[in-house]
């Protein structure tokens, strides 16, 4: 009587040691936890880890974390012992908002979770939610450890505020290190453009004369000598270019658009630049280039004509450049799919590595070693900033470049 109204002494020890062995599993298990969430993991890894936890450490059949992504919308984060039916959701499709009670009843008809009961867990810190945890567990399993499963959710909403914060602060730092590139290629471009508009001056100087010269060597020709006259009207068109061009040296003091700019006809930039640059195509008997006009139609655009001739030029000579072993060059216009007008001048050369790609407009940059400046394809890049435009390179070594530079569409 004295034993069946108070329990042994080796029935306490028993009972004591079975408690005790539960605290020091679950114990066990925060520690586990609690050191993978001591760096900063990845949200996945942390609800991988959260549910994997729950069923082997809290004693639940089932868990499901309910994730809330950055736009709102909800799905499966992680899951362990899904029920057959919920077997092909997977993590990255969206739930229904009667998945719990769907899963619930599922769980009610599993032979080892005969009615079954859910706990909902919040995955909250730090202000921000970030899901919810779904325990699963029998009502007449009574090894379900209540108070490891919500520290388990605890510990997980905190690997995800960290893991949220870790994600802000890497694109936080993107975005600052591309601002400072900007800023850093400003400055070199304010250096270039101070510099280039006291040269300005002074190659004007020396050029003006020249269109004196031409005159009186038209003047000297005969009418009847029809070719030198073309050959003088050439001249004195380039000529006329070129000193638009110095004179436009200024602007990149100022880095903005053009006070002379005008509507154009992106084909006949394009022809015109083609004729100036098609000695430049000749300039090695031993070498052969092709140089093709591909010019469809393209709504007109506002630039400054002598701007736009000297970087398609530019963008031409580039080519030729990289092409020692000769080519084939190809100037392309036409209308964008949004009604903006592009010009593309590509090659058939080497293409360029991932890392030239990144550094071909900065000012300075060149793989010309003495024979280049680097300043070619940023004044390209500079002409198409200050007239509203953009422009794209798409290489790869073995495969070409092409240069696109698009502009929108002059107001009628």
């Amino acid at each position: 009587m004295h034993e069946g109204r108070f329990p042994s002494a080796l029935g306490m020890n028993m009972v004591e040691s079975v408690t005790g062995s539960r605290e020091q599993k679950a114990m066990r298990a925060l520690m586990r936890f609690g050191e993978l969430l001591s760096g900063v993991a990845e949200s996945q890894t942390v609800m991988r880890s959260l549910v994997a936890a729950a069923v082997e450490d809290a004693g639940a059949v089932a868990a499901v974390v309910v994730e809330i992504s950055p736009d709102g919308a909800t799905r499966i984060g992680a899951a362990r012992n899904l029920p057959e039916q919920f077997a092909g959701f997977p993590p990255e499709d969206a739930l229904e908002p009667s998945l719990g009670d769907d899963l619930l009843r599922a769980c009610s008809s599993l032979d080892i979770c005969r009615g079954a009961r859910t706990i909902v867990a919040p995955l909250a810190s730090g202000g921000g939610l970030y899901g919810s945890v779904i325990y699963v567990y029998g009502r007449e399993v009574d090894d379900f450890d209540h108070s490891v499963a919500h520290a388990l959710a605890g510990l997980s909403a905190s690997g995800l505020n960290c893991a949220a914060r870790y994600d802000e602060l890497a694109r936080n730092y993107a975005e600052l290190r591309a601002q400072r590139e900007v800023l850093v290629g400003n400055e070199k471009l304010r250096a270039l453009g101070e510099m280039a508009a006291g040269v300005s001056h002074d190659l004007k100087n020396i050029i003006n004369p020249l269109s004196l010269h031409l005159q009186f060597l038209r003047r000297a020709i005969p009418k009847t000598d029809e070719d030198c006259q073309q050959s003088v009207s050439e001249m004195q068109g380039i000529l006329k270019r070129g000193l638009e061009t110095i004179e436009r040296l200024r602007d990149y003091s100022r880095q903005s658009g053009s006070e002379r700019a005008e509507v154009c006809d992106l084909r006949q930039l394009a022809r015109e630049s083609i004729e100036i640059a098609k000695p430049r195509t000749r300039a090695k008997h031993d070498v052969h280039i092709t140089l093709v006009a591909s010019l469809d139609e393209a709504p007109p655009v506002k630039l400054t004509a002598s701007e736009a001739i000297a970087a398609i030029v530019n963008l031409i000579v580039n080519a030729v450049d990289a092409m020692p072993n000769g080519g084939r060059i190809e100037v392309a216009t036409g209308r964008t799919g949004e009604g903006e007008g592009f010009l593309r001048v590509s090659d058939d050369g080497p293409g360029m590595t991932e890392e030239v790609r990144a550094k071909v407009f900065d000012p300075f940059f060149t793989t010309k070693g003495r024979e280049g400046t680097g300043l070619g394809l940023s004044t390209v890049y500079s002409f198409a900033q200050r007239h509203h435009g953009r422009i794209v390179l798409r290489s790869a070594p073995g495969e070409g470049a092409a240069f696109t530079m698009t502009f929108p569409a002059a107001a009628e």
